[in-house]
């Protein structure tokens, strides 16, 4: 998986040195990952430009109508020599195109890297980082006590946003929805039609 925010990102948040140790990048690599899968899962999409191919596509004058958005970059167009000419003669393409959100560069999806890198950071995973650890407040050496900040979280660490806050890049509509199955009434069906045996 590829991802969107970096392991040093996320080490220099929790307060750990760098360069990081194999098993601390593996670790944070994990935290990094579960909120991916956590953001992809709610938005319903990948988060980085995914390819796609469409066929049977006719060029309009204002460009291509294609399925996925927001179309980042047009890859192919070919004509389609195996299929008939659609309405006024007009030929059909298939498409090969760039589509979709570009969470690790774009500007405008700043707000997915802030969520990711907020939430990777209080990852249970990382429960031991630098940051994260109890705060001494105060020690005494001939009496041996230690008595620690009563803070529960640092207010080094930013609270991860709601997962809300990214609906704006979600995918709209996307429960499935089947139409109710209707009896056709006797005599109206007809071989051949939708509906006929």
């Amino acid at each position: 998986m590829e991802l969107i925010v970096t392991a040093e990102d996320i080490a220099r948040r929790l307060g750990y040195p760098t360069p990081l140790t194999g098993e601390v990048r593996q670790r944070i690599e994990t935290a990094i990952e579960d909120a991916q899968d956590t953001l992809v899962g709610h938005l319903g999409r990948p988060l980085l430009p995914t390819e796609f191919t469409e066929t049977g596509v006719r060029a309009s004058p204002d460009g291509w109508v294609l399925s996925h958005a927001p179309i980042i970059a047009v890859l192919s167009a070919t004509a389609d020599t195996s299929s008939l000419p659609g309405p006024y003669g007009m030929p059909t393409y298939t498409v090969r195109y760039l589509a979709g959100i570009d969470a690790r560069s774009a500007p405008e999806t700043a707000p997915l890297r802030l969520w990711l890198r907020a939430t990777a950071a209080h990852h249970p995973g990382l429960a031991d980082a630098p940051a994260r650890r109890r705060r001494i407040s105060s020690a005494t050496v001939e009496g041996q006590s230690v008595t620690y900040d009563t803070a529960t979280e640092p207010p080094l660490l930013l609270t991860p946003p709601d997962l809300a806050t990214t609906d704006r890049w979600r995918l709209r509509g996307r429960r499935v929805y089947q139409l109710p199955v209707r009896p056709t009434p006797p005599g109206l069906t007809n071989r051949g039609l939708p509906g006929g045996p």
